[in-house]
């Protein structure tokens, strides 16, 4: 009776053990060489689900998002979340507990929020729209509510929707499109100009349309839409001294690019791409001699040869960093690899990446006013809400 006892006892915990190791989001090798770089790194708060958006108040105030749909503000190490947000639609693989798609997204403070007090957030509302809203805050809760832009269809593929703002009165965000499109059986909405998905938009700060944006062929008028042939564009940065948006975006099984972004450019989704789809079909449409008199070819793209076709970096978020107390990182563009979860960073001007030893699906990177870098790393366990902001310095 004891033997059957130890036995069972013993099945019970190899077990348990097989489960908890399912659970675990483990880290692969970095596909590049990792960089020795020197930097201190300390957590400073924890317990979420997907950290996705931050927004610097200041060297230690931030406002987060998690796409769980909650919103928290953090100052001087105390951690609160924000009561009244929107509800909203998150969804993943049937019987695993994880988030693929939807959700709360970005959080970005109007240029003038010391005056003002408005943040904006992105998000797919709980109807299937994306949605950008603005808010103000009082006594921890949402005092005030406004959706000033919502997509024309709902928009279930998009895991992208950034805000980076232009100046004091213009921002850009980015609509993702990430359906499962070959070349048999192409899905054209990033094509579409009547539809919002595969796309980056510039909007006024009330959500009005600007003016000065592109009057596409067949238009009379410009429309919120900037440029179009994206996939799903996870990382925006606008650089004020140059006046350039940069985008980074996720191909399909690799083909991940990093553009420019320019006024009124088609980017090629799903027409010509350097990916393949995850079955291993074929994507493109058009040959690359076709798309190159039409679209716009990515600055750089990233796939990793495999045995069945290559691997997507998947990238989720992008920095240029300039003037930080990582000295081995300015100049550098950084961004959180999804798949290879860790942070790598890139160099625009050799076409160099390299993997760096912070670990973990880092959804967001910013700079903080005194030089150190703020990471939003998602959980590593599907069970637990031990996602975590780390502090980067020297």
């Amino acid at each position: 009776m004891k033997l059957i006892t130890i036995l069972w006892l013993l099945a019970l915990s190899f077990g348990c053990l097989v489960s908890c190791k399912q659970n675990l989001v483990l880290v692969p090798d970095s596909p590049y060489a990792v960089s020795d770089d020197a930097f201190t790194t300390k957590t400073i708060a924890s317990g979420f689900t997907i950290p996705y958006g931050i927004a610097i108040v200041g060297e230690n105030e931030y406002f987060i998002t998690d796409r769980v749909g909650k919103m928290f503000h953090f100052e001087d190490s105390t951690l609160t979340e924000i009561n009244g947000m929107p509800e909203v639609a998150t969804f993943g693989t049937p019987g695993l507990a994880a988030i693929m798609h939807g959700g709360l997204m970005d959080v970005s403070l109007h240029p003038d929020y010391a005056t003002n007090s408005w943040i904006y957030i992105s998000y797919l509302a709980s109807d299937g729209f994306a949605k950008v809203s603005r808010l103000k805050i009082q006594d921890d809760a949402v005092s005030q509510f406004e959706t000033i832009f919502t997509t024309r269809h709902q928009n279930y593929t998009g895991n992208g929707m950034r805000i980076v703002w232009e100046d004091d009165a213009h921002f850009f965000l980015n609509i993702g499109n990430s359906d499962f499109s070959t070349s048999e059986y192409p899905v054209l909405h990033a094509q579409d100009l009547n539809h919002d998905a595969g796309k980056i938009h510039r909007l006024k700060d009330d959500g009005s349309i600007p003016a000065d944006n592109p009057v596409f062929d067949g238009y009379a008028s410009p429309t919120t839409i900037w440029s179009y042939g994206h996939r799903d564009v996870q990382g925006l940065f606008f650089e004020a001294s140059s006046h350039t948006l940069f985008g980074i975006e996720h191909g399909p099984k690799g083909g991940d690019e990093f553009n420019i972004i320019e006024k009124g450019k088609n980017y090629g989704w799903p027409l010509f791409t350097y990916g393949i789809n995850y079955d291993g079909a074929w994507v493109s449409t058009i040959s690359e001699d076709s798309a190159a008199k039409f679209t716009v070819f990515p600055e750089h793209y990233w796939t990793v040869p495999t045995r069945d076709g290559g691997q997507a970096v998947a990238p989720a978020c992008l920095l240029k960093v300039s003037e930080s107390n990582i000295s081995d990182w300015n100049d550098y563009f950084i961004f959180g690899s999804l798949a290879y979860r860790r942070l790598m960073k890139y160099n625009h001007k050799t076409g160099e990446t390299f993997g760096l030893s912070i670990k973990g699906r880092v959804r967001t990177v910013k700079q903080l006013p005194g030089g150190d870098i703020i990471a939003l790393i998602e959980r590593s366990d599907l069970m637990k809400t031990n996602g975590k902001i780390i502090r980067i310095g020297n």
